[in-house]
């Protein structure tokens, strides 16, 4: 846990100024802890109701489809949303756009070979290690 912290430490730092960006990436880093896992966000996010988007997303083949923090929030339920947004000091409104906007490229980049099975075993230190990777190029 002490790897996955320095790293997380050290990603954050980099974001710098830019609040919003850290603010995403760590809204996303506690929404894949609060779910157990990448895995797990993943089935959510299909029993939800989006599975196109999440197709896509995962897709080797598909540019990532938007979605808007609605269908998000209504996709992971307004409590799984509150909880995170009262952790980052927001309403549920604001931290569901900022996480419509971030998920999509962590879904992307956890799944490089096109394959939900990708995110099988991915984990929290896996997730810094992406941040540190291709977020803050």
């Amino acid at each position: 846990m002490a790897l996955m912290d320095t790293l997380l430490n050290v990603a954050s730092q980099a974001l710098g100024g830019n609040s919003q960006q850290g603010s995403m990436v760590n809204m996303a880093i506690d929404l894949v802890r609060q779910q157990g896992g990448l895995g797990n966000l993943l089935s959510r996010l299909q029993q939800g109701g989006l599975g196109d988007a999440l197709s896509s997303w995962i897709s080797a083949d598909q540019d990532n489809m938007p979605v808007s923090g609605n269908q998000l929030q209504n996709a992971l339920g307004s409590d799984t949303i509150g909880q995170i947004a009262a952790k980052f000091g927001m309403d549920g409104q604001q931290a569901s756009d900022l996480l419509a906007q971030v998920l999509p490229k962590v879904i992307d980049t956890a799944t490089p070979n096109g394959t939900a099975q990708d995110a099988d075993g991915f984990g929290l230190d896996d997730l810094a290690s992406l941040v540190l990777k291709n977020f803050l190029k």
